[in-house]
């Protein structure tokens, strides 16, 4: 199949269609070598010592660091400081760098991924895919210098059934997940070649893999952080949902995007550090794939997660992300949020003082999916518990299995399938 099916600009290029209009002719890999600059006349800042000058420039961000060198030689050469542009790297990244290998330099290595690097900066990302989801883990492999991202899963081990002392109806069977990564087929994989890397569809940049070798393949492309113009607000059309806490949401009808809006951005300041999409499609012959443009259910949206949502503290001991299991449906992905009620923010909860060891018990606990079922879908919550503090306490249990658990009130969320008549049933939570 050709890649090249559109000649748009590469989205890794400083002067592809990201840029502003006025921009478009600077692109960081000539930015040292243009013999057009002339020397700098003597201006103040020219003439600081080398040192300050360094400390100036440590606070501009690439694209201005880019404009500074299109002045003169004197800055050009000040502005393609490795130290610069090691920084730069290493600012997106959890672990520092400190080799630029594959790439001759750090300002090789950053324009190869500009402007993506805040993919492996948010790590973790999930997808609106239908029903399941997908929960993946983005990093940056210095060893191969590439981008990447892989399914993060979870193993349900082999344990013998419990018998309930309270209801011996009820068989409970021990939960000990394995949680890894699918390594074997990556959701996302951005190699810079060098090259213009092989086009699909209008905005999308083609990701050579391995599995197309069974003629799958995938694309990736940027989100805008615009929604439609003349548009009403809804929640079905965004992406993370409105039940997960966030800043930055993008729309999701891809149907009326490629039809009705442009929705890839057109500049960076409209483009979102915070979502991208992944679009999945088989093809077994020459000509256009069996699933054109358009389709929703070939492309996925990916959005991140605020690392406070899923970051445990002293008052909110058990948010984080939680594997459950779910019988026949096999194990999902949880956000455990711990909501502050409204007399708990107000300091008028009238609860004791906890023991610095103690385990703050207050507030609301919700189970929101990050992967789902064909029942209950990713983006809705699992079971929630309005009060986990004294006043939600049923009781502390005595039974062997739970012998000194607090019991507390809650409602689960049941559906058929397809997810309908969903209704929260009552039930309780230890």
């Amino acid at each position: 199949m050709d890649g090249d099916m559109n000649t748009s600009p590469d989205p890794f290029q400083l002067a592809g269609e990201l840029h502003e209009p006025e921009q478009q002719h600077h692109d960081l890999e000539s930015l040292a070598t243009d013999s057009k600059l002339d020397e700098c006349p003597k201006s103040p800042l020219v003439q600081l010592p080398a040192e300050l000058l360094h400390q100036i420039l440590s606070y501009l961000s690439a694209t201005d660091l880019a404009q500074v060198s299109q002045t003169c030689h004197s800055l050009a050469e000040h502005a393609t400081n490795e130290l610069l542009w090691a920084d730069l790297v290493n600012a997106y990244l959890p672990f520092k760098v400190h080799d630029p290998s594959p790439f001759k330099s750090f300002r090789d290595l950053y324009a190869a991924y500009h402007p993506c690097w805040f993919i492996p900066q948010h790590k973790i990302w999930f997808s609106d895919t239908e029903h399941t989801g997908n929960l993946i883990l983005a990093r940056y492999d210095p060893r191969r210098g590439v981008i990447e991202a892989y399914r993060v899963i979870a193993e349900r081990r082999s344990r013998p059934f419990q018998v309930w002392e309270s209801n011996p109806d009820v068989m409970v069977q021990p939960f000990d997940p394995k949680v890894s990564l699918w390594l074997d087929d990556p959701v996302l994989l951005l190699k810079n070649n060098h090259g213009r890397l092989p086009r699909y569809l209008h905005g999308e940049t083609r990701m050579p893999m391995a599995i197309e070798t069974q003629h799958v393949f995938n694309a990736f492309s940027l989100c805008s952080s615009e929604s439609p113009p003349n548009l009403p607000v809804d929640p079905d059309k965004q992406w993370p949902p409105p039940i997960i806490p966030s800043e930055h949401r993008v729309y999701r009808d891809m149907e009326a995007q490629w039809s009705n809006w442009d929705q890839h951005p057109r500049s960076l300041a409209n483009m979102s550090e915070h979502a991208f999409r992944i679009r999945r499609w088989a093809h077994f012959r020459l000509g256009m794939p069996m699933f054109t443009a358009g389709r929703s259910e070939t492309l996925s949206t990916y959005a991140t997660l605020d690392p406070h949502l899923y970051t445990p503290t002293k008052d909110k001991p058990y948010q984080g992300i939680w594997v459950g299991d779910y019988s026949a449906h096999g194990c999902e992905f949880l956000l455990f949020l711990q909501r502050d009620r409204d007399d708990e923010a107000t300091g008028s909860s009238g609860e004791p003082e906890t023991s610095p060891d103690e385990i703050v018990q207050k507030g609301s606990l919700e189970a929101i999916k990050l992967t789902g079922d064909p029942n209950v879908p990713r983006g809705q919550i699992s079971f929630i518990a309005p009060d986990i503090g004294p006043g939600g306490m049923v009781r502390v249990a005595e039974e062997a299995l739970f012998r000194g658990c607090r019991i507390v009130r809650s409602k689960g969320h049941v559906a058929g399938l397809g997810f309908r008549d969903g209704k929260l049933s009552i039930n309780m939570l230890s």
